[in-house]
């Protein structure tokens, strides 16, 4: 991804919607607002500028780790004065195993940088204590590729079964499954078909969707996904123009024996 992206989303995935939506996702499966034991050790598998990172840090956790491929996304990160980041990949993870609790990896596993897949979710695996759990946002349906892909890159979208899966082979018992964004998911249809590029076009530089809207909207559309992630408490939501998962190793794993099953 190229620094003007990471610029993109340093700026706005602090307030723009679907960064909030998406955080609101993971705070609602990990039970994260009803969790008090603020001593859990947490790992941002593939942490970009940081965002995430810096709502958990607000949200008062303080033992936080993560790492990224691109030493672009951390100097954004120690902008925000996160120090406790890495250079390192997601299919190479550079921590020991049973290492942490929750481990959090928000569209990595299948972007351009992961050539493999099932090596990513058995390193995963592996960094996790047994009884930890995993949090995965990956970019749903291959009917949505657009230009916005290839500005962001992303490889590959998955659908909730292909993830659970994946998860499944690799060791991991899924607790949840959910797609989110279900409420603006004809919108997001709609822009995503109008941008979708021909052969000739991919040459040229790529725009993504990350724009701010103007206040009022941005609060309107931050209100309907805070209001799915409520949901998503209770439900598994049927579509949606991303897919969640809530994953947990077992109470009596052995790391070194995860994934055998796992494709890439």
């Amino acid at each position: 991804m190229e620094y003007a992206e990471y610029k993109i989303m340093y700026e706005a995935e602090d307030t723009h919607w679907w960064y909030r939506g998406m955080r609101g996702s993971m705070f609602a499966l990990l039970r994260l607002h009803a969790d008090h034991k603020r001593e859990l050790t947490i790992l941002d598998a593939g942490c970009g500028t940081g965002g995430t990172l810096n709502a958990l840090r607000k949200a008062k956790y303080s033992r936080l780790e993560g790492f990224d491929l691109n030493p672009i996304a951390l100097e954004f990160c120690h902008k925000r004065g996160l120090d406790h980041v890495r250079l390192g990949s997601i299919t190479d993870i550079p921590y020991p195993d049973d290492t942490f609790d929750i481990v959090i990896s928000c569209d990595v596993v299948t972007d351009a940088g992961t050539d493999n897949e099932g090596a990513a979710l058995r390193e995963l695996y592996r960094v996790l204590r047994p009884g930890g759990r995993l949090f995965l946002n990956l970019p749903a349906f291959a009917f949505l590729r657009s230009e916005h892909d290839r500005a962001t890159d992303v490889a590959r979208r998955v659908t909730r079964r292909e993830i659970t899966a994946r998860l499944e082979g690799a060791g991991f018992v899924v607790k949840r499954a959910s797609y989110w964004n279900m409420f603006l998911f004809p919108v997001v249809v709609a822009v995503r078909l109008l941008r979708r590029e021909a052969e000739d076009e991919k040459e040229d530089p790529a725009r993504s969707d990350i724009v701010l809207p103007s206040g009022p909207v941005n609060t309107v559309l931050s209100a309907l996904v805070r209001f799915e992630a409520k949901l998503m408490r209770y439900v598994n939501l049927p579509f949606g123009s991303s897919v969640v998962t809530l994953a947990a190793k077992p109470k009596d794993a052995r790391s070194k024996e995860a994934g055998k099953a796992v494709r890439a």
